[in-house]
Protein backbone atom coordinates (compact mmCIF):
# COMPACT_ATOMS: atom_id res chain seq x y z
CA UNK A 1 0.00 0.00 0.00
CA UNK A 2 1.63 3.11 -0.85
CA UNK A 3 1.78 6.28 1.41
CA UNK A 4 1.46 9.67 0.64
CA UNK A 5 3.76 11.91 2.45
CA UNK A 6 2.29 15.63 2.25
CA UNK A 7 2.86 16.36 5.52
CA UNK A 8 6.80 15.44 5.27
CA UNK A 9 7.10 17.10 2.57
CA UNK A 10 9.76 20.66 3.29
CA UNK A 11 8.68 23.52 1.90
CA UNK A 12 10.40 24.26 -1.91
CA UNK A 13 11.11 27.63 -1.77
CA UNK A 14 13.79 27.93 -4.98
CA UNK A 15 10.81 25.69 -6.70
CA UNK A 16 8.21 27.94 -5.39
CA UNK A 17 10.28 31.35 -6.67
CA UNK A 18 10.95 29.74 -10.20
CA UNK A 19 7.22 28.73 -10.54
CA UNK A 20 6.33 32.65 -9.91
CA UNK A 21 8.80 34.10 -12.10
CA UNK A 22 7.28 31.62 -14.72
CA UNK A 23 3.72 33.20 -14.23
CA UNK A 24 4.97 36.79 -13.86
CA UNK A 25 3.68 37.46 -16.56
CA UNK A 26 0.59 36.41 -15.61
CA UNK A 27 0.71 37.89 -12.60
CA UNK A 28 1.43 41.47 -14.03
CA UNK A 29 -1.38 40.92 -16.14
CA UNK A 30 -3.45 40.16 -13.10
CA UNK A 31 -2.17 43.48 -10.89
CA UNK A 32 -2.44 45.46 -14.44
CA UNK A 33 -6.31 44.64 -14.12
CA UNK A 34 -6.73 45.16 -10.57
CA UNK A 35 -5.28 48.84 -11.46
CA UNK A 36 -7.72 49.45 -13.89
CA UNK A 37 -10.41 48.14 -12.21
CA UNK A 38 -10.03 49.77 -8.88
CA UNK A 39 -7.94 53.01 -9.80
CA UNK A 40 -10.43 53.11 -12.93
CA UNK A 41 -13.38 52.91 -10.88
CA UNK A 42 -11.99 56.08 -8.51
CA UNK A 43 -11.50 57.84 -11.55
CA UNK A 44 -15.29 57.12 -12.44
CA UNK A 45 -16.36 57.78 -9.03
CA UNK A 46 -14.57 60.80 -8.37
CA UNK A 47 -13.65 62.85 -11.38
CA UNK A 48 -15.94 61.94 -14.10
CA UNK A 49 -19.59 61.94 -11.70
CA UNK A 50 -17.62 63.55 -8.70
CA UNK A 51 -18.98 66.88 -7.50
CA UNK A 52 -18.23 69.76 -9.44
CA UNK A 53 -16.50 73.02 -8.05
CA UNK A 54 -17.92 74.91 -5.05
CA UNK A 55 -17.67 78.40 -4.42
CA UNK A 56 -17.54 79.04 -0.67
CA UNK A 57 -17.73 82.16 1.82
CA UNK A 58 -16.74 82.66 5.09
CA UNK A 59 -18.56 84.65 7.64
CA UNK A 60 -16.56 85.25 11.04
CA UNK A 61 -19.29 86.77 13.77
CA UNK A 62 -18.64 87.91 17.51
CA UNK A 63 -21.16 86.86 19.75
CA UNK A 64 -22.13 87.99 23.21
CA UNK A 65 -23.80 86.37 26.15
CA UNK A 66 -26.38 87.33 28.47
CA UNK A 67 -25.10 84.52 30.83
CA UNK A 68 -21.29 83.51 29.81
CA UNK A 69 -21.20 79.47 29.04
CA UNK A 70 -17.64 79.55 30.60
CA UNK A 71 -19.07 81.12 33.52
CA UNK A 72 -21.57 80.05 34.43
CA UNK A 73 -21.73 75.84 33.93
CA UNK A 74 -25.00 75.53 32.70
CA UNK A 75 -24.83 75.20 29.01
CA UNK A 76 -22.09 74.54 26.23
CA UNK A 77 -21.16 75.65 22.94
CA UNK A 78 -19.57 74.18 20.49
CA UNK A 79 -19.38 73.52 16.65
CA UNK A 80 -22.24 70.88 17.08
CA UNK A 81 -24.15 73.29 19.02
CA UNK A 82 -24.38 75.64 15.74
CA UNK A 83 -24.72 73.60 13.29
CA UNK A 84 -27.95 72.09 15.02
CA UNK A 85 -28.99 76.00 14.88
CA UNK A 86 -28.24 76.31 11.45
CA UNK A 87 -29.80 72.92 10.41
CA UNK A 88 -32.63 73.15 12.11
CA UNK A 89 -36.30 74.02 10.39
CA UNK A 90 -36.71 77.50 12.34
CA UNK A 91 -33.46 78.70 10.72
CA UNK A 92 -33.90 77.55 7.22
CA UNK A 93 -37.67 79.37 7.66
CA UNK A 94 -35.84 82.30 8.97
CA UNK A 95 -33.99 82.47 5.80
CA UNK A 96 -36.47 82.01 3.38
CA UNK A 97 -38.49 85.38 5.07
CA UNK A 98 -35.20 87.16 5.11
CA UNK A 99 -35.51 90.27 3.21
CA UNK A 100 -32.46 89.26 0.70
CA UNK A 101 -34.28 85.63 0.20
CA UNK A 102 -37.10 87.68 -0.61
CA UNK A 103 -36.31 89.99 -3.30
CA UNK A 104 -34.51 87.12 -5.08
CA UNK A 105 -37.47 85.21 -6.01
CA UNK A 106 -35.43 83.10 -8.41
CA UNK A 107 -32.76 82.25 -6.43
CA UNK A 108 -35.73 81.61 -3.84
CA UNK A 109 -37.36 79.13 -5.99
CA UNK A 110 -34.35 77.29 -6.25
CA UNK A 111 -33.61 77.36 -2.39
CA UNK A 112 -37.30 75.46 -2.42
CA UNK A 113 -36.38 72.67 -4.53
CA UNK A 114 -33.04 72.30 -2.32
CA UNK A 115 -34.91 71.72 1.13
CA UNK A 116 -36.66 68.49 -0.61
CA UNK A 117 -33.37 66.90 -1.22
CA UNK A 118 -31.30 64.88 1.76
CA UNK A 119 -28.10 68.24 1.28
CA UNK A 120 -30.95 70.95 1.15
CA UNK A 121 -30.63 74.58 2.09
CA UNK A 122 -28.88 73.74 5.10
CA UNK A 123 -26.38 71.34 3.28
CA UNK A 124 -24.88 74.59 2.12
CA UNK A 125 -24.29 75.50 5.67
CA UNK A 126 -21.80 74.87 8.29
CA UNK A 127 -20.96 76.22 11.66
CA UNK A 128 -17.38 75.85 13.43
CA UNK A 129 -15.67 77.21 16.74
CA UNK A 130 -12.44 77.18 16.08
CA UNK A 131 -10.97 78.17 19.73
CA UNK A 132 -13.09 80.47 20.95
CA UNK A 133 -16.50 80.23 21.80
CA UNK A 134 -17.63 84.01 21.33
CA UNK A 135 -16.08 83.64 17.81
CA UNK A 136 -17.60 81.06 15.52
CA UNK A 137 -17.71 80.60 11.81
CA UNK A 138 -19.97 80.01 9.11
CA UNK A 139 -19.37 78.95 5.85
CA UNK A 140 -21.73 79.01 2.44
CA UNK A 141 -20.85 76.65 0.00
CA UNK A 142 -22.79 76.45 -3.26
CA UNK A 143 -22.00 75.23 -6.72
CA UNK A 144 -22.74 78.82 -8.08
CA UNK A 145 -20.81 81.74 -7.09
CA UNK A 146 -23.42 84.57 -7.41
CA UNK A 147 -25.98 82.12 -5.47
CA UNK A 148 -23.03 81.58 -2.78
CA UNK A 149 -23.16 85.39 -2.23
CA UNK A 150 -26.30 86.08 -2.11
CA UNK A 151 -27.25 82.87 0.36
CA UNK A 152 -24.25 84.47 2.59
CA UNK A 153 -26.11 87.96 2.33
CA UNK A 154 -28.96 86.02 4.35
CA UNK A 155 -27.15 83.96 6.35
CA UNK A 156 -25.97 87.80 7.89
CA UNK A 157 -29.07 89.10 7.64
CA UNK A 158 -30.30 86.27 9.76
CA UNK A 159 -27.67 85.68 12.43
CA UNK A 160 -27.60 89.43 13.26
CA UNK A 161 -31.54 90.05 13.38
CA UNK A 162 -34.08 87.76 13.96
CA UNK A 163 -31.80 84.68 15.12
CA UNK A 164 -30.10 86.47 17.76
CA UNK A 165 -33.13 87.88 18.99
CA UNK A 166 -34.94 84.06 19.22
CA UNK A 167 -31.97 82.53 21.30
CA UNK A 168 -32.17 83.43 25.12
CA UNK A 169 -28.75 83.16 25.51
CA UNK A 170 -27.42 85.32 22.98
CA UNK A 171 -27.12 88.92 23.60
CA UNK A 172 -26.28 90.38 20.37
CA UNK A 173 -24.44 88.65 17.34
CA UNK A 174 -22.34 91.22 14.90
CA UNK A 175 -20.48 90.10 11.77
CA UNK A 176 -16.57 90.75 12.06
CA UNK A 177 -15.33 89.50 8.24
CA UNK A 178 -16.80 88.22 5.20
CA UNK A 179 -14.15 86.52 2.92
CA UNK A 180 -14.64 86.98 -0.64
CA UNK A 181 -16.00 84.34 -2.27
CA UNK A 182 -13.13 81.24 -3.74
CA UNK A 183 -13.86 78.52 -5.30
CA UNK A 184 -13.08 75.26 -3.65
CA UNK A 185 -12.28 71.93 -6.06
CA UNK A 186 -12.85 68.49 -4.80
CA UNK A 187 -9.84 67.05 -2.72
CA UNK A 188 -9.35 64.17 -5.30
CA UNK A 189 -5.88 62.81 -6.18
CA UNK A 190 -6.55 60.02 -9.20
CA UNK A 191 -2.73 59.97 -9.29
CA UNK A 192 -2.55 58.28 -6.22
CA UNK A 193 -5.48 56.33 -6.07
CA UNK A 194 -3.93 54.70 -9.43
CA UNK A 195 -0.22 54.02 -7.57
CA UNK A 196 -2.18 52.82 -4.77
CA UNK A 197 -4.41 50.38 -6.22
CA UNK A 198 -1.24 49.06 -8.73
CA UNK A 199 0.91 48.36 -4.97
CA UNK A 200 -2.23 46.65 -3.32
CA UNK A 201 -3.74 44.59 -6.54
CA UNK A 202 0.27 43.45 -6.87
CA UNK A 203 0.69 42.25 -3.56
CA UNK A 204 -2.81 40.61 -3.43
CA UNK A 205 -2.27 38.51 -6.76
CA UNK A 206 1.07 37.60 -5.43
CA UNK A 207 -0.57 36.18 -2.14
CA UNK A 208 -3.11 34.68 -4.40
CA UNK A 209 -0.55 32.96 -6.63
CA UNK A 210 1.90 31.97 -3.60
CA UNK A 211 -1.17 30.54 -2.03
CA UNK A 212 -2.43 28.36 -5.45
CA UNK A 213 1.67 27.03 -5.48
CA UNK A 214 1.60 26.41 -1.68
CA UNK A 215 -1.62 24.57 -1.81
CA UNK A 216 -1.82 22.88 -4.89
CA UNK A 217 -0.95 19.30 -5.68
CA UNK A 218 1.10 20.07 -8.28
CA UNK A 219 3.96 18.25 -10.04
CA UNK A 220 6.94 19.88 -11.82
CA UNK A 221 9.92 17.83 -11.11
CA UNK A 222 10.73 14.01 -11.03
CA UNK A 223 12.08 13.84 -7.85
CA UNK A 224 8.47 15.06 -5.96
CA UNK A 225 7.50 11.84 -7.88
CA UNK A 226 9.79 9.53 -4.92
CA UNK A 227 9.81 12.30 -2.58
CA UNK A 228 5.90 12.28 -2.26
CA UNK A 229 4.73 9.12 -3.73
CA UNK A 230 7.23 6.90 -3.22
CA UNK A 231 7.97 5.84 -7.22
CA UNK A 232 10.89 5.43 -8.44
CA UNK A 233 11.65 7.72 -11.54
CA UNK A 234 13.64 7.52 -14.32
CA UNK A 235 13.27 11.08 -14.81
CA UNK A 236 11.52 12.89 -17.75
CA UNK A 237 11.51 11.63 -21.59
CA UNK A 238 14.59 14.55 -22.63
CA UNK A 239 16.38 13.70 -19.08
CA UNK A 240 20.62 12.59 -19.24
CA UNK A 241 19.90 9.94 -16.72
CA UNK A 242 16.85 8.47 -18.70
CA UNK A 243 18.87 6.14 -20.45
CA UNK A 244 20.99 4.34 -17.38
CA UNK A 245 17.86 4.10 -15.45
CA UNK A 246 15.81 2.32 -17.29
CA UNK A 247 19.16 0.44 -17.80
CA UNK A 248 18.49 -0.10 -14.32
CA UNK A 249 15.28 -0.23 -13.20
CA UNK A 250 14.17 -2.47 -15.74
CA UNK A 251 17.01 -4.36 -16.58
CA UNK A 252 14.71 -7.40 -15.85
CA UNK A 253 11.78 -6.88 -17.77
CA UNK A 254 11.25 -8.21 -21.10
CA UNK A 255 8.13 -6.81 -21.68
CA UNK A 256 6.62 -3.00 -20.24
CA UNK A 257 3.36 -2.09 -19.87
CA UNK A 258 3.60 2.22 -20.32
CA UNK A 259 0.48 3.16 -18.82
CA UNK A 260 -0.70 6.91 -18.41
CA UNK A 261 -2.45 8.38 -15.35
CA UNK A 262 -4.13 11.22 -17.60
CA UNK A 263 -6.75 9.83 -20.36
CA UNK A 264 -5.09 12.79 -22.27
CA UNK A 265 -1.82 11.45 -22.54
CA UNK A 266 -1.10 9.75 -25.74
CA UNK A 267 0.76 6.53 -24.24
CA UNK A 268 1.50 5.43 -28.27
CA UNK A 269 3.61 8.51 -28.23
CA UNK A 270 5.60 7.82 -24.90
CA UNK A 271 6.08 4.21 -26.48
CA UNK A 272 7.53 5.81 -29.77
CA UNK A 273 9.49 8.51 -27.60
CA UNK A 274 11.12 5.74 -26.19
CA UNK A 275 11.65 3.46 -28.73
CA UNK A 276 13.43 6.79 -30.73
CA UNK A 277 15.70 6.71 -27.37
CA UNK A 278 16.42 3.06 -27.05
CA UNK A 279 17.57 2.72 -30.86
CA UNK A 280 19.23 5.76 -30.77
CA UNK A 281 21.32 4.28 -28.15
CA UNK A 282 21.42 0.61 -29.36
CA UNK A 283 25.25 0.78 -30.41
CA UNK A 284 25.95 1.09 -26.85
CA UNK A 285 26.53 -2.18 -25.05
CA UNK A 286 25.62 -1.16 -21.97
CA UNK A 287 22.16 -0.07 -22.76
CA UNK A 288 21.80 -2.91 -26.36
CA UNK A 289 19.17 -4.62 -24.09
CA UNK A 290 16.55 -1.45 -23.97
CA UNK A 291 15.27 -2.83 -27.18
CA UNK A 292 12.56 -4.09 -24.85
CA UNK A 293 8.55 -5.24 -25.62
CA UNK A 294 6.74 -1.25 -24.94
CA UNK A 295 3.26 -2.13 -24.46
CA UNK A 296 1.01 0.95 -24.90
CA UNK A 297 -1.86 0.58 -22.02
CA UNK A 298 -4.70 2.74 -23.52
CA UNK A 299 -8.08 3.75 -22.01
CA UNK A 300 -9.58 3.27 -18.32
CA UNK A 301 -6.40 1.51 -16.25
CA UNK A 302 -9.38 0.14 -14.27
CA UNK A 303 -11.10 -1.59 -17.22
CA UNK A 304 -10.91 -4.92 -16.71
CA UNK A 305 -8.75 -6.01 -19.95
CA UNK A 306 -6.28 -3.36 -18.82
CA UNK A 307 -5.77 -4.78 -15.15
CA UNK A 308 -5.57 -8.26 -16.12
CA UNK A 309 -3.18 -7.18 -18.95
CA UNK A 310 -1.10 -4.87 -16.03
CA UNK A 311 -1.22 -8.31 -13.95
CA UNK A 312 0.55 -10.34 -16.90
CA UNK A 313 2.87 -7.88 -17.65
CA UNK A 314 6.90 -7.80 -16.73
CA UNK A 315 6.78 -4.49 -15.56
CA UNK A 316 4.95 -1.53 -15.55
CA UNK A 317 5.97 1.95 -16.79
CA UNK A 318 3.91 4.85 -14.78
CA UNK A 319 3.59 7.91 -17.11
CA UNK A 320 2.62 11.12 -14.98
CA UNK A 321 2.02 14.45 -16.75
CA UNK A 322 3.35 17.53 -14.94
CA UNK A 323 0.83 20.85 -13.80
CA UNK A 324 -0.63 21.88 -11.20
CA UNK A 325 -3.25 19.27 -10.23
CA UNK A 326 -1.80 16.35 -11.09
CA UNK A 327 -1.43 14.92 -7.72
CA UNK A 328 -4.90 13.77 -6.95
CA UNK A 329 -5.14 12.03 -10.11
CA UNK A 330 -1.66 10.22 -9.49
CA UNK A 331 -3.24 8.95 -6.20
CA UNK A 332 -6.45 7.99 -7.22
CA UNK A 333 -4.34 5.62 -9.52
CA UNK A 334 -2.46 4.07 -7.14
CA UNK A 335 -5.07 3.19 -4.62
CA UNK A 336 -6.72 1.05 -7.48
CA UNK A 337 -3.07 -0.19 -8.46
CA UNK A 338 -2.28 -1.17 -4.45
CA UNK A 339 -5.77 -3.15 -4.00
CA UNK A 340 -5.17 -4.70 -7.62
CA UNK A 341 -1.53 -5.91 -6.17
CA UNK A 342 0.10 -4.29 -9.52
CA UNK A 343 3.90 -2.97 -8.62
CA UNK A 344 4.32 0.02 -10.41
CA UNK A 345 8.38 -0.77 -11.71
CA UNK A 346 9.00 3.13 -12.12
CA UNK A 347 7.40 6.28 -13.63
CA UNK A 348 8.24 9.20 -15.98
CA UNK A 349 7.32 12.91 -15.93
CA UNK A 350 5.64 14.18 -19.39
CA UNK A 351 5.07 16.80 -20.69
CA UNK A 352 7.60 18.47 -17.84
CA UNK A 353 8.84 21.97 -17.88
CA UNK A 354 12.28 21.02 -18.83
CA UNK A 355 13.23 24.80 -18.80
CA UNK A 356 12.29 24.84 -14.42
CA UNK A 357 14.06 21.81 -14.31
CA UNK A 358 17.51 22.68 -15.72
CA UNK A 359 16.83 26.35 -13.89
CA UNK A 360 16.05 24.29 -10.48
CA UNK A 361 19.15 22.00 -10.90
CA UNK A 362 21.04 24.92 -12.52
CA UNK A 363 21.89 22.63 -15.35
CA UNK A 364 23.29 23.62 -18.73
CA UNK A 365 21.40 23.06 -21.45
CA UNK A 366 23.26 20.29 -23.07
CA UNK A 367 22.63 18.55 -19.78
CA UNK A 368 18.94 18.34 -20.77
CA UNK A 369 18.05 17.34 -24.07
Amino acid sequence: MWEGSYGSEPFDLRLTILRMIRNLGRIVLFALAGTVLFGGGYYVKNVLLGESVKYEQTITCKMEYTNPPVQSGDYYVNDMTWNTYVDSEDFRNMLKKSETFVSSSSFMGDMDGWTEHEEGLTGALNATVASDIHVPSFTVSTPDEGKTELLSRAVQEVLVGEFAESIPEVASIRVMDVSEVAPVKPDVRPMRAFILAAVLSFFFVMVFFLLVEIGADSIWLPATLRRRYGLRTIGTINSPELLENLRYILKEQKSVAVCAVDAEVDVKEVVKALQDKASRAAGDSKVNHLTKDWIAVEGELSDSENTVFLHGADGVLLVVKAGLHSGKPLEYVLEYFATQDIQVSAAILWDADEALIRSYYILPDSQQQ
